[in-house]
């Protein structure tokens, strides 16, 4: 859902930027970025949670094969 507001002002954005590195290649770089940091987050979450405070309980263990 929010690719239908988002990439529309990213494209708006990508048409009018006049980068040294071109139109496209900015938008590139900084969404590989966010998606690479997303995916970081994702990979400790379950960390993360027990660092803002998720009890042990509150969490299943993974116990696949």
């Amino acid at each position: 859902m929010m690719c239908r507001k988002v990439l529309p002002c990213v494209r708006i954005w990508s048409d009018k930027c006049s980068s040294k590195y071109g139109r496209r290649r900015p938008f590139i770089l900084a969404g590989s970025l966010m998606i690479s940091v997303a995916v970081t987050i994702i990979g400790f979450s379950a960390d993360i949670g027990y660092l803002l405070g998720d009890a042990d309980e509150d969490h299943r263990n993974f116990k696949g094969t």
